[in-house]
């Protein structure tokens, strides 16, 4: 039998059961819900660091291309405002080494070396030091500058030589609107310098006699006097029969000539090669030298020379020079009283020219021997120098070539002619 105050505990107890149940369901409850916030949060870090993985990845892809790109802008930019600073002496060295590397003659190098380096000075007096400063009036205040101001040797410079200028600098700014320097061409605006067609120079047969005679040196008969002698003919010879210029000459080995064929090789400007056949005589007189008169390996080695294979040599068997040859064919004009005229290899080449192309009539071929590139120079010698042109005139003047025999006086000269101041004297 149960008492009242069991039946109060009993109470308590299952009320306190109740109130721990409700409680562990509660914290229960409490613990599921954070477990359940926690997965999702972790799933949601997860997909935001897989979605920040993907970016990276496209990120990392996109960079070296944006990189490049930026790069080139950078280039880009930094080249034109390089172009816009670069000084006018700057893009002279840049022209220069350009020709060089381009495999320019030396001759061609240093003519453009000349010019563009007068045209630098002229400028700099006016404090013009970047390249788009100059304008075309400034171009046309250097020819003007050129044709008052006497040149090194103190001589007022001819208007062909201003030509010869003027056609560098014009190069030189073509040259920096295709490299895209400049935009625009200040040359565009000027009027360039002309000049007459010259007068082509050559000598006559009989000058061209004298110059052999001339050849051997006054009161010598030692045997390297006779040496001179024969190698100075064969240098005449060879100018006179091929036209080639005093560079290529200078250059010839022992090798170039095909004594069987009778064919000599010659390098041209730009190291072009071109063969060119020898006359009889030309090519006598050049055996003539290697075999009896050039000096042999022994007496190279004696020299220093050893190995020498130049064609023709000094008096020191060493190689010709530019300025060996001007020596000595300003010893041959003395030696062979020419006066009135220019006597030089270039007068030669000329020479050459116009006889080949009087006998043959072929200026196409003249252009291969020669070694021109175009025919422009080549048709230069059609229009004939003046004396040339007058005996030619005179041999085919059409007054005296008619089949009857016309009317008229028969004498070229006058009779009965008398001199001023004794009319009336008889």
């Amino acid at each position: 039998m149960r008492r009242k105050g069991d039946k109060g505990i009993m109470v308590l107890r299952t009320t306190t059961n109740n109130s721990f149940a409700a409680n562990r369901s509660k914290g229960l409850g409490k613990r599921i819900s954070r477990k359940g916030s926690s997965v999702t949060e972790q799933r949601a870090k997860a997909q935001h660091a897989k979605l920040d993985a993907q970016a990276e990845v496209r990120h990392a892809q996109e960079e070296p291309a944006r990189a490049v790109q930026t790069k080139q802008q950078k280039k880009t930019v930094r080249q034109d405002l390089q172009a816009r600073r670069q000084t006018i002496e700057a893009l002279i060295k840049a022209y220069i080494q350009d020709h060089i590397g381009g495999n320019r003659s030396d001759k061609t190098v240093e003519w453009h070396r000349i010019s563009l380096g007068l045209l630098q000075a002229f400028l700099e007096d006016l404090e013009i030091t970047q390249i788009d400063e100059v304008e075309a009036e400034d171009i046309s205040a250097w020819f003007t500058h050129l044709r008052t101001t006497p040149g090194m040797r103190g001589k007022v410079r001819s208007e062909r030589t201003i030509q010869t200028y003027a056609r560098s600098a014009r190069a030189f700014f073509h040259w920096l609107v295709f490299r895209g320097t400049l935009e625009v061409n200040p040359f565009d605006r000027v009027v360039f310098p002309k000049v007459g067609r010259p007068l082509i120079q050559t000598i006559s047969d009989e000058e061209f006699e004298q110059l052999l005679l001339a050849c051997a040196p006054p009161n010598e008969t030692s045997r390297f006097a006779e040496r001179a002698a024969v190698r100075n003919r064969a240098i005449l010879w060879l100018l006179y029969d091929t036209g080639v210029r005093v560079s290529e000459l200078i250059h010839l080995r022992v090798n170039d000539l095909d004594r069987k064929k009778g064919v000599i090789t010659v390098l041209g400007k730009g190291s072009k090669e071109r063969r060119i056949a020898l006359g009889q005589n030309c090519l006598r007189n050049l055996s003539y030298y290697l075999d009896k008169h050039r000096p042999d390996d022994e007496e190279l080695a004696e020299w220093g020379s050893a190995g020498e294979d130049h064609l023709f040599l000094s008096e020191t068997r060493q190689p010709l020079t530019k300025n060996g040859m001007e020596m000595l064919f300003k010893r041959l004009k003395e030696r062979a009283g020419i006066t009135g005229k220019r006597i030089s290899p270039h007068i030669l080449r000329h020479t050459f020219a116009m006889n080949y192309l009087l006998k043959s009539n072929d200026p196409f071929s003249l252009q291969e021997l020669l070694g021109h590139e175009d025919l422009t120079t080549v048709l230069n010698y059609i229009h004939m120098n003046d004396t040339i042109l007058q005996e030619q005139k005179r041999k085919f003047s059409p007054g005296d070539h008619l089949p009857t025999r016309m009317p008229g006086p028969r004498d070229l000269r006058r009779t009965r002619f008398q001199v001023k101041g004794q009319r009336g004297k008889r």
